[in-house]
């Protein structure tokens, strides 16, 4: 693992070293979200599922006040993503790249870019112990969730920094749905060399704002949510064939897309694909299908409270 010269780097470009004991479980959470929004580095990482691992590189700097980002997948070729400021770009060999208004790229944790006040009203961050992660030492740092469904966190941060090292998605017994882990990191003092084309390209503007949906007129209603979350509007381009209704709801960190299309007469199913439940009921014409992070059990009332 890439961490020779870390410590002495890191030290100069991030935080002083504090006693454990002086920082709460915020502030080290606070410190972890500064970590990867104001300063340079180059990074690889993986995700880890139960059937699948995908590796990336992440580079990350600061140029003028601009935040500028690069994700790359490693295993396969195709589409690199870039992220100025406010400003995503997926880019691919031979195509105009295409433009979006977001201020993440969404291959990254969610938790590191989030709101930290919306997410403090899901979550209780408690510190654990400091233990050894790739000859390091890591503070680790609990996000429990205040209400049952949603999934919980354990992040392993550098000691010295707040860096993370590791960030496991976990079920409320505690079994690991999804894992990401950092396998390389190479600090910088100023932006890195590979992202001075992209500080400086000119990219397209942003497509107009796409219109939110005008579904058909439908009888059909959500009657429950899970606690904490809302709905919000869906966009046009978001809207499959065939869809009779749907609705996309978030609590201000997670997503979870409900639809409903008409019956293929398959049978109710459920499955998670790492922290992401995929659940399909059959309700009389119909099918209703509900794609998010949330436990099987809030899946399953959620299909049942369509009307």
């Amino acid at each position: 693992m890439g961490w020779k010269g870390l410590s002495s780097a890191l030290i100069i470009l991030f935080y002083s070293n504090l006693s454990f004991a002086e920082v709460s479980g915020w502030e080290w959470f606070e410190r972890s979200q500064s970590s990867v929004r104001q300063f340079n580095f180059e990074a690889s990482f993986v995700v880890i599922k139960p059937n699948q691992v995908d590796s990336y590189r992440w580079v990350h700097g600061v140029q003028n006040d601009t935040e500028i980002e690069q994700l790359m997948p490693l295993e396969q070729s195709g589409v690199e993503i870039l992220r100025r400021d406010h400003m995503v770009y997926y880019i691919a060999p031979e195509k105009t790249p295409l433009a979006t208004n977001s201020s993440t790229i969404k291959e990254l944790p969610a938790l590191l870019y989030r709101d930290i006040e919306s997410i403090k009203a899901l979550y209780d961050a408690v510190p654990g112990g400091a233990t050894q992660l790739s000859g390091r030492s890591a503070q680790l740092l609990r996000l429990t969730p205040l209400q049952n469904g949603r999934p919980g966190y354990w992040l392993w941060l550098d000691s010295q920094t707040g860096f993370p090292l590791k960030i496991d998605t976990l079920t409320v017994q505690n079994e690991v749905l999804e894992r990401w882990v950092v396998t390389h990191i190479l600090p910088h003092s100023a932006l890195p060399e590979t992202l001075n084309v992209a500080a400086n390209a000119e990219l397209p503007a942003v497509a107009e704002s796409m219109p939110t949906t005008a579904l058909p007129e439908s009888p059909l209603e959500l009657s429950w949510l899970p606690e904490g979350y809302q709905q919000v509007a869906v966009t046009a381009a978001m809207v499959p064939q065939q869809v009779l209704e749907q609705w996309l709801l978030s609590d201000g960190l997670h997503q979870v897309s409900v639809f409903v299309q008409p019956s293929a007469s398959l049978p109710a199913q459920a499955f998670r694909d790492g922290a992401t439940t995929i659940f399909v009921m059959p309700k009389n014409q119909f099918d209703v299908t509900v794609i998010g992070p949330v436990s099987i059990e809030n899946a399953r009332q959620i299909a049942e409270s369509v009307r």
